[in-house]
Formats: C-alpha cells, structure tokens, sequence
C-alpha cells in the first residue's frame, strides 16, 4: 500500500510538473516511476505485443482471378461504409483497370463495407478483401496490403479521394520510362463535398505540388495523398513504421528519395475531399509527427547558396510586412515575401515578439529550410520549436491526468521526445498503453523510447 501511495503521489507530481512547464524536473520523477513500475511496464509491452502479433485476418477473395497485376490499389477502411462504393467504381473506372488489382483491408470496420465490397466481387475478378479481427492502424492495414500486393507497382487509394481516369496509367507510365525512378506523383484538386468525381465536382482550390528535390520532400510531403511507388523499394528502405499515426507515408517517402529520384506530373490528376473529419486533420499529433520527421531528417538538407540577404525587388515590403503583423493591413504575407530567406526570418522574429507563436515557427522554419547553410536561421527555428512544443505539453496537461485521452497522451509524449526527455515520452506512453493495450502506435513507442532503461 506504501508503494502504490507513493507512485500514486508521484505521478501526480510528474503531471503537476508537465502542467508547469518544468520538464526537468518532469523528466527526474518519470524515470523514477519507470523504475519503480518496470514490471507493469513490461507486462504492459507483452501484452501489446502479442496483440500486435496476433491479429487474425480472414481473406474473402471471392471470384478473384491472381495474376501478374501492373499495379495494386491498397484501401485500408473502418467506419468508411459510405465512401466505399464510390471507391471501388472510381478504380474500376480507370483506363488501366484490367492491370489493376484493387486489395480491401478491413480494419474490424462494424460498418457494412464488406457487403459492398462482396457485391462488386461478384462482378469483378481483380478485387481481393481481407478484414482482421481487431481494428489495425492504417499503416498496419497499408503493411498487410504490401505483403499481400501482386503489382509491380503500388497506389494507396484512400476511401474519400477519388482519380482522373487516367492517373494511375500516367503515374504508372512515367515510372516506366525512368528506371532511375521510384515514385511518381501529380497535383491535386480540393473538395470539401463528400463523394464527388473527378469528372464532376465542386472544387475550387488546387495544390500544385513542386518539381522533385530532396529539400522540398524534407519541407514538405510533396507526393500528397495519391502517389505511386514501386513496390520493390520496399526491400531496400523498408516498411511503414507504425509507430506514426498518421505520418508513417512521409517518414517512408523520405528513405526512398534517399534510393532513388521522383517524378512529377504537373497536372492535377486526383480529387481529393478535405474536412476536420478526415484523420490526418484531427488534433496535434498529426502536425508534431510531421515536425519530428523533418528534424530527424534535417541533416540531409543541401545548401542552396542564397546570398544572407533581401533579395532584388524585395526591399520596400518590409513596412508592409509590419503593418500586417500589427493588424493594420490585410494581405498574404507568405506570397508578399516568398522564397527570400531573410525576410522569411525577419517576419519570424516579428511575430515572435508579438507573442503569436504558430506564425512565429512557420517562418523561422521556413527561413532555415531556405538557406540551411545559415547557423542563426536554424538556431531560432529550434528555438521557435523548442518553445512551441514545452506550450503544447503545458495546454495538454492542464486537464487532469485521468481524463487525458490517447490523443492528448500521444501527443504529449511526442512533444517530450522532441524536447529530448525520453523518460518523460516513455512513461506517457506506458499511461497511454494502459489505457489501449491493443493501440500499435503507444506500443512501438514505448518499446523504442524505455527498452534500454529497463534492461
């Protein structure tokens, strides 16, 4: 009773800490609960893993003919039903759909898309369906998809997105003639209307995605939501990692362009339905796992060579900037300065000593991807980040510890691996773990983050 009184007092210490924003001390008292807790701890890994590795999965593959496919599409679903049909139609619509093998991974959905994939079956010999007995992430189900997959080449071809006719033959196509190449993407049109097609829809907004580098790919996730890769760079980089939730594609995407080159098509070839439901928009943790992607890849960055100052035709905005900061002028700042790296960092510092923190980090990091060669640009980036981070353990633990959500447990815990206090990040993600023993992302983390501590 002693014992649980005391890691009871001190886990509510450590929380009380986080709250304050004293991580060191944060970090003192959670390596004490984890050597105090390193049994439950253990067993909590255990069970995860067996979890993890026992997972059965019923294939349904109905009259569906193997063969050497061009290509496969992997639809990873749960709670997808009404999205499904739409789909399904927008694969067999495309110009290559006798090349294509369409691969349906089930997460445990307790929707009815298995009836709906079952009656496309019946009709069509290129679609294979698998569902597991307990829900699986989506890079789970994408892992599953991988190994399973008969194409040479791969697509993910999320539920709520939808393709030009012709998209997969395109970006199927480039690869083909560039053997040096290993993915290919293309731009996209925006809708915020559920189930439109390419050919009809409500779009008003297109993302046009920037020609191949390998600092653009470590600035932002260039491929979007619809690429296409070969599936053999799977051999060589790996699979996803499902220790992300939603950025593993990214993280993927960063290895391979360390193998081989991309191709882009400069034309908008998908549909893609944007909305707060769809999941990479939900809360932080989406947001953070990206930010730690980039920085543990921010030494590939390659200098760029730009002169330490305002570039020509840039050097009479600089009062427009400010009155924008100020609020007595609306524009678009991030057109109004663009590529220059300087005024990229002086509207960064300028936000900063206005308190607005968000606008503060996207600039300053903007300035360092910029010209990465530049030591100061990259220390107020990691200062900017630094400081943005400790706000979102402090706004997370205000909530009492036993009402924090997986969510707000993951993202904490991330923000603390980032601010490099393992011991913290390991033992939110042992509270997470205990709260979701089956939850992929809380396990793979907490193996990573406390296995040294507790051997």
């Amino acid at each position: 009773m002693l014992r649980q009184s005391l890691e009871k007092t001190l886990a509510s210490s450590a929380w009380d800490a986080l709250r304050e924003g004293e991580l060191a001390r944060a970090e003192h008292q959670c390596r004490a609960l984890l050597r105090m807790e390193r049994e439950r701890v253990e067993k909590r890994l255990l069970r995860g893993r067996e979890y993890l590795n026992h997972n059965p999965c019923l294939a349904r593959d109905g009259g569906y003919l193997p063969g050497d496919y061009l290509i496969t599409a992997i639809i990873s679903t749960y709670k997808a039903e009404r999205f499904m049909a739409g789909r399904l139609a927008d694969l067999l619509g495309q110009t290559i759909a006798d090349k294509l093998e369409i691969l349906v991974i089930d997460s445990a959905s307790p929707e009815n898309e298995g009836e709906i994939v079952a009656s496309f079956q019946r009709r069509h010999s290129t679609i294979r369906y698998l569902r597991t007995q307990r829900r699986e992430s989506i890079y789970q189900a994408w892992n599953r998809g991988v190994a399973a997959a008969r194409g040479r080449y791969l697509t993910n071809a999320n539920t709520d997105d939808r393709l030009h006719p012709e998209a997969l033959e395109r970006l199927v196509a480039v690869l083909e003639q560039r053997g040096d190449a290993c993915v290919s993407y293309a731009d996209a049109l925006i809708t915020t209307g559920e189930n439109e097609s390419f050919q009809g829809n409500s779009s008003r907004q297109a993302t046009r995605r920037p020609p191949f580098s390998l600092n653009a790919l470590l600035e932002s996730c260039i491929t979007g939501s619809q690429p296409v890769w070969r599936k053999e760079v799977h051999q060589t980089v790996g699979l996803f990692d499902i220790g992300y939730s939603s950025a593993a594609d990214y993280d993927f995407f960063i290895r391979a362009a360390q193998q081989c080159r991309f191709v882009h098509i400069p034309d908008p070839l998908g549909l893609v339905w944007t909305s707060p439901e769809t999941y990479s928009g939900k809360g932080e943790l989406p947001l953070l796992e990206f930010y730690e992607i980039r920085e543990r890849y921010r030494h590939l960055l390659a200098p760029l060579g730009r002169a330490d100052a305002v570039l020509p035709g840039h050097e009479g905005i600089w009062e427009t900037v400010r009155q924008h900061v100020s609020g007595a002028m609306d524009c678009d700042i991030a057109e109004l300065i663009g590529d220059d790296p300087l005024l990229n960092h002086q509207v960064g510092l300028l936000y900063e000593r206005v308190g607005d923190n968000g606008n503060a980090w996207r600039y300053l990091q903007r300035a360092a991807y910029l010209a990465p060669e530049q030591p100061r640009y990259l220390e107020a980036m990691e200062r900017s980040l630094a400081g943005n981070l400790r706000a979102t353990v402090m706004t997370k633990a205000s909530d009492a510890m036993a009402s924090a959500s997986l969510d707000v447990l993951q993202t904490m815990a991330i923000a603390m691996r980032m601010l490099r206090c393992p011991h913290g990040a390991a033992w939110l993600y042992a509270l997470a773990l205990e709260r979701e023993p089956e939850d992929a992302v809380s396990l793979v983390n907490l193996e990573k983050t406390v296995r040294a501590e507790l051997r």
